[in-house]
């Protein structure tokens, strides 16, 4: 059985998740752009196309992040190693499940992406004010993903059937198979992509804790046989 984790309550994980680096970055990032886009001036119908264009995308983008680049192996290149930090990261999480620091996006990602984000969205958008609109569209979704995925790993105990779902089949993916139910915030995108099978059909798999990978301490990695 897994271990008993904090946050029983919504308002002990809304302190917790407020209280990591990460948690206030990101609150502060969508303060900052909603009151600059609030400047620019009132939303149009184009806004609202880029935020649902946002809204529709970003679901999608979670499956192929977590399935192709969190979960990401080591490769061998020559004489050297390609083990991204983000996949090395990503295994800490799977390691322990309910060691709340490792839950979220490390603040060490979401520093360096933050002009990165800027940058894509101001040369994506004909106008400065529709890149705005994209930019906080896309920073609610990763503030609604931290949330939901943080919440998931306390002792929270949901009461709506959305939520149980997500929840459920989170951790059917931590301590069932690591290669299913990739999807989060929208969990359907596993019924279109065939990632959530019948769990009772899926034998439990012996590397769900280490996603196939040995860490070694001297920070190299390797793919389990």
């Amino acid at each position: 059985m897994p271990r008993p984790v904090p946050a029983a309550d919504l308002g002990e994980a809304l302190r917790l998740f407020a209280g990591h680096p990460s948690g206030r970055l990101l609150l502060v990032q969508a303060g900052v752009l909603g009151a600059v886009r609030a400047a620019a001036g009132p939303l149009r119908r184009q806004d609202v196309a880029v935020a649902a264009g946002v809204a529709v995308w970003w679901p999608f983008q979670e499956w192929l992040a977590h399935r192709y680049v969190l979960h990401a192996a080591p490769r061998r290149l020559g004489r050297r190693t390609v083990d991204p930090a983000v996949a090395r990261y990503h295994r800490r999480h799977h390691a322990d499940p309910w060691d709340l620091e490792h839950t979220m996006l490390p603040s060490w990602f979401l520093l360096p992406a933050a002009p990165v984000h800027v940058a894509l969205w101001l040369v994506a958008m004909p106008t400065r004010r529709l890149a705005l609109t994209g930019m906080l569209a896309t920073t609610v979704a990763t503030i609604a993903y931290e949330w939901t995925h943080f919440l998931t790993h306390t002792g929270y105990r949901p009461r709506r059937g959305w939520f149980r779902k997500l929840q459920r089949r989170h951790r059917l993916h931590h301590f069932k198979h690591e290669q299913r139910w990739y999807g989060f915030t929208v969990p359907f995108v596993d019924d279109l992509f065939g990632t959530a099978p019948d769990p009772s059909t899926v034998p439990t798999s012996p590397t769900v804790r280490t996603l196939g990978v040995e860490d070694h301490t001297d920070g190299a990695s390797t793919a389990a046989a």
